[in-house]
Parts: structure tokens; sequence; C-alpha cells
């Protein structure tokens, strides 16, 4: 057998220099680029350069599956070198500082789009329903210990109760009396629970509330053909609206940067998917984030039926 030839450094029995990852190359790309932009240092820590490398993973595994469908008359290929690094490195630092993994499901997914002035696809970082609960949780001045998520349908049997000279807290009553034929859904409710139960809260969302939600979006695409998983995502974003956050908790910066986002989605979408100019890429389904999309019509779908304590 022939013996394996020695590298120079090994020769001379140098250390041999370990090249970075291409995840670990992303990492310390968009920490310069964010700098570059914001003005201000990126201090990773451990687990914060781990979320950033898991990010890299998710988008990269999208850009590939994009490639793949890339139809003909795009002559633009889904590559980093095709990527507006400015705008991703102010979008993925921040999602990072919120500790939302991209590995989870649910929780962030790349969507791409053509940017006419810039050349390059922009990649959007929609946060899913499960990051939105996560890092909202997360930075809650009174966070809860469990929270319940459950669409109502028509022939369950719901009572709420809400906390009065009565009752010390609010609760509620909910029984499925049909569970293989529940009918139409009516509404959600979430309740968060607390080690002290009189804190508990119940939030109830009404079908004429999702019926707002849906008229409202700019496309009704996704609620026509996914009705219950857009009203369960819905139901989510709703709930943790009520939720107090605790700025001592979280990077107030990056909060806010996500949060505004969150509500422009779909004015974003809209116009890339109007503009005849852009080219909106096609994702595999899961990917479809924007606000009047379910978080994923395949595996990551909730189960709107019965969804338990802290999912």
């Amino acid at each position: 057998m022939a013996e394996q030839k020695k590298s120079p450094e090994q020769e001379k029995n140098l250390p041999v220099e370990k090249k970075p990852t291409p995840s670990e190359r992303f990492s310390a790309n968009i920490q310069k680029q964010f700098e570059a932009e914001a003005g201000s240092p990126v201090m990773w820590t451990e687990y914060e350069r781990q979320l950033a490398q898991h990010l890299f993973l998710k988008i990269d595994s999208s850009l590939k599956d994009a490639e793949k469908k890339r139809a003909s008359n795009n002559a633009v290929p889904y590559t980093w070198e095709n990527v507006n690094m400015r705008k991703l490195a102010l979008d993925a630092v921040n999602r990072v500082q919120l500790g939302l993994d991209a590995l989870l499901p649910a929780t962030v997914y790349p969507i791409c789009y053509f940017n006419t002035r810039e050349g390059k696809y922009d990649v959007d970082l929609r946060v899913g329903y499960r990051g939105k609960d996560y890092y909202r949780r997360a930075a809650a001045l009174d966070p809860p210990i469990a929270v319940r998520y459950e669409l109502v349908y028509s022939t369950d049997k719901f009572s709420a109760i809400k906390a009065d000279f009565r009752h010390e807290y609010d609760s509620y009553e909910f029984e499925i009396t049909q569970a293989f034929d529940r009918g139409d859904v009516v509404g959600g409710f979430a309740y968060f629970v607390y080690d002290d139960p009189r804190k508990n809260v119940l939030v109830t969302v009404s079908e004429a509330e999702f019926k707002k939600s849906q008229n409202q979006a700019k496309s009704q695409d996704f609620w026509g053909k996914f009705p219950v998983e857009m009203r369960f995502k819905t139901l989510v974003h709703r709930a943790t609206d009520h939720l107090a956050i605790d700025p001592k908790k979280v990077n107030a910066s990056a909060y806010a940067y996500v949060e505004s986002q969150d509500q422009e989605g779909e004015r974003i979408y809209s116009e890339f998917t109007e503009d005849a100019n852009s080219i909106p890429i096609t994702l595999p389904e899961e990917a479809i984030t924007i606000e009047d999309a379910p978080e994923t019509p395949q595996d990551d779908v909730p189960d709107a039926q019965q969804r338990g304590p802290g999912f």
C-alpha cells in the first residue's frame, strides 16, 4: 500500500491550521456586515455563535432547494454570491440575539426574492409561530410556566370563565364531544398558566376576528387552502401580544426590529409578488411564512385540534 503523502506542515512537524467551516465564515461575515451597517460591534456568546451557524444551514438548504427548481427563464442562480449580505446581516443578527434557532420547526423561515435595485436576492427571515411564542415568552415580564392553544369547533363545548367576585382567576371549561367530526372552527383560545393561579389569563379569539385577519390579507390563497392552520397561527400571534415585555430580559433593538418586520411582512410579500420586475424564489412549501400563510402546510403544521401546554 502506497504511503500517504504528508503536507509540508506535517513534514516539518508544524501544527496544521484548522480552516473555518462555511457556517463559521458566515457567522464572522454577518458580524462584520452588521458592524458596518449598524455602527456597533457584535460580541457573540458561544450559544449565539451556534445559532448563527444553524441559521446558515437553514438558509443554505433553502438556496440549494431553490436552485434545483430554478426556472429556465431565471438567469440568476440561487447562490451565496447572489445574496444581499447587507440586509441579511441585519436580519440574521437580530434574530440570533432573540435566541431563535432556525433548525427548530416553525421558528425561522428564509423567504428569498430578487431585489432589482441591488441586483441580488434579499433573504427575508420570517419568524414562525413557534419562534414568536418562544421569544415573547422568554422576554415576558412575568413568564408563564405553560401556555395552551386550542381551536374550538362547532360541536365542542367551551365556556370562558373570567376572574370576578365569584372566580379568583381566569379559567375555562372545554369538552370535545365529537373527536373525529368536530365541525367548523368557531373560535380559539389561549390559556396562560402561572405558578400563582391568580395570574392565569384566558385569551379568546372569535371566528369574526379570524375572518377580519383573513379579509386584511393581500392574498386569499393560503386562507383558502389552509383555513385551520391559518386560524391556529393567528391565535398564537394574537395571544402572545398580551404578554408584557421586560426590556431587561431582551435585546431591545433586536426585539423592536423583528416586531416591526413581523408587521410589515405582508406588505413586503405583496410588493415582491405583485412587482413584475421581481422574481420570487419557489421554495418548498415549508418556507411559506408571510403574514397570510401557515407556518408550514406540511410536516410542521400545528395540530390545531389539540396543542398541550408549552407545545
